[in-house]
């Protein structure tokens, strides 16, 4: 008679251990969840950070705000050792009202009024640029001035 109980060796039984496969397509989501995601995340910021002009506009201290000023200092031959305090004055979804005084390498003061708004869908910003002498009182009228309107070049 054959023996009732098998070798170690041969038939293998129910309880043995084989090696898992993924079921099929785990892999692809497992290669898109470490690669396609940060990409995904870097698109959307990149096209946030695209279309933040044409949404909103820019806030006084903001980054873009200084270089369209310094873009205006710059056109005027004025060059301020820094771009700070710059204040807002008041803010809203069509305006942004802001004041800057800048300290120059002569001692003297730029005073510079700026707006940005909305024209259409483009941004725009309207200045006022003088430049007040070193220890001149605020009843003397200032030396030089500009008032102009121009759309900042930060907005394309």
């Amino acid at each position: 008679m054959a023996t009732e109980n098998p070798s170690p060796e041969g038939n293998p039984g129910v309880y043995s251990v084989r090696p898992a496969r993924p079921p099929p397509g785990a892999t692809r989501r497992r290669a898109f969840r470490i690669v396609g995601l940060p990409i995904l995340a870097v698109v959307a910021l990149y096209l946030f950070y695209a279309l933040r002009d044409y949404v909103a506009l820019p806030q006084c201290d903001s980054a873009r705000a200084k270089q369209s000023l310094a873009e205006v200092l710059k056109q005027l031959k004025l060059e301020p050792l820094r771009y700070e305090p710059i204040k807002t004055v008041s803010s809203s979804k069509s305006e942004v009202v802001c004041n800057a005084v800048l300290p120059l390498p002569d001692g003297a003061n730029v005073v510079a009024d700026y707006t940005f708004y909305w024209q259409g869908n483009k941004a725009n910003m309207k200045y006022s640029i003088s430049r007040k002498a070193a220890g001149s009182s605020a009843i003397n009228p200032p030396r030089a001035a500009a008032y102009r309107s121009r759309p900042p070049s930060a907005f394309g």
